[in-house]
């Protein structure tokens, strides 16, 4: 039985308890391409608590299904530029270490 539970154990990642990242709010929520965009939400590094909450851009954020230019990124905030090739509104998400957030509304002008 105890190989068993060692198994079990072995089977488990150090982010398996960290809820995929969360999105709250963009400011602005609208803008044409170029413009600069904060995304600001939770999890954005997939790190254990505790951890430093500054971490390397680790994760992607897209508009739609095209990705931003991001220029800085921490657990709670990442800045991205809204790319070229997107037209009206579309759904932005960010992933990191696999996990995709949920999507909120951007105007693209």
């Amino acid at each position: 039985m105890r190989g068993l539970v060692f198994a079990v154990l072995l089977g488990c990642s150090a982010n398996d308890s960290i809820p995929a990242p969360l999105i709250s709010a963009l400011n602005p929520n609208h803008g044409p391409p170029g413009a600069v965009v904060m995304i600001t939400g939770q999890y954005f590094c997939q790190l254990p608590v505790g951890e430093d909450p500054a971490c390397d851009a680790n994760g992607a954020a897209q508009f739609g299904s095209v990705p931003g230019i991001i220029s800085a990124y921490t657990d709670t905030a990442i800045m991205v530029e809204v790319p070229d090739g997107i037209m009206g509104k579309v759904s932005v998400t960010v992933t990191a270490a696999g996990k995709t957030s949920n999507g909120v509304t951007f105007t693209a002008e």
